[in-house]
């Protein structure tokens, strides 16, 4: 009787594999032979689940973003004023710098690679940041001042902004005096 796999599984442990080379050495210096090799597979295995570096690739993108996503949906739309939860996102995102740093080339090289995805996430993720900020103010918790939409692409632009140092030098910033003051910027910033 055949081995059953389990093709989700085995889709997951390839990309988990994937990212760990890729990180270690680009997208550009990567090939599926690599990958194969990192998850203890042979490469004619790996092209069961993955036809070519471009498909392994675009997986990587949506599981990225995906996750990105459920953590700025998650903090932005749980409950408590709109300063907690936006402090509660920094929180979160400054907690996995050292994940995000230690895959930063993988994450430029998809950035670059597949531009018109993360734009379209930046977009929405500014949307949802807006609207958050926008409810805030009609609470009288968020400056009426403020513009909602740059307001909130100035946050995920320092979040962006300081992911990338943390990656090209990730013992200039203590996580936690980061994390103290991205939320006293935050409080001030907001303030009604």
């Amino acid at each position: 009787m055949p081995k059953q796999v389990d093709a989700a599984a085995q889709r997951s442990e390839i990309r988990r594999a994937a990212r760990r080379v890729f990180a270690r050495h680009g997208v550009p210096g990567t090939g599926l032979g690599h990958v194969a090799r990192a998850a203890g597979m042979g490469r004619s295995s790996l092209y069961h689940y993955y036809a070519d570096k471009d498909a392994l690739l675009h997986d990587l993108v949506a599981e990225t973003l995906a996750g990105e996503r459920a953590l700025f949906h998650a903090c932005l739309r749980s409950e408590g004023s709109v300063l907690d939860r936006v402090q509660r996102l920094t929180d979160g995102c400054v907690a996995l710098f050292e994940d995000w740093a230690s895959l930063g080339r993988l994450f430029i090289d998809l950035r670059l690679r597949d531009a018109a995805r993360f734009r379209r996430f930046f977009r929405e993720i500014r949307g949802e940041f807006a609207d958050v900020l926008r409810e805030g103010q009609r609470r009288g918790e968020v400056a009426a001042e403020l513009d909602p939409v740059l307001a909130g692409a100035t946050l995920i632009g320092a979040i962006d902004g300081l992911l990338i140092q943390h990656f090209l030098d990730s013992k200039a910033l203590d996580p936690d005096a980061l994390r103290r003051e991205l939320r006293r910027i935050a409080a001030a910033a907001l303030a009604p």
